[in-house]
């Protein structure tokens, strides 16, 4: 499995706060996280922003990579 990398400064703020959720609970659905994580952003999202974090959550849900190595 790919590592999903954020590609600007939103997209890396939006991996940070999913990461974050998942290191608190990873079994919270999918649904919870997003929102969790919208609610948290401090800036208002576009709709590709919005897209990178539904695709994110998805990847971070799927992927055997470890929290640890991500950026």
């Amino acid at each position: 499995i790919s590592i999903m990398e954020p590609t600007n400064d939103y997209e890396r703020s939006i991996a940070q706060k999913v990461d974050e959720k998942f290191l608190e609970d990873s079994g919270d659905r999918h649904h919870a996280i997003i929102r969790d994580v919208a609610e948290s952003l401090d800036f208002v999202m576009s709709l590709s922003d919005s897209q990178f974090l539904v695709s994110y959550v998805q990847w971070r849900h799927t992927s055997s990579v470890g929290l640890s190595n991500s950026k």
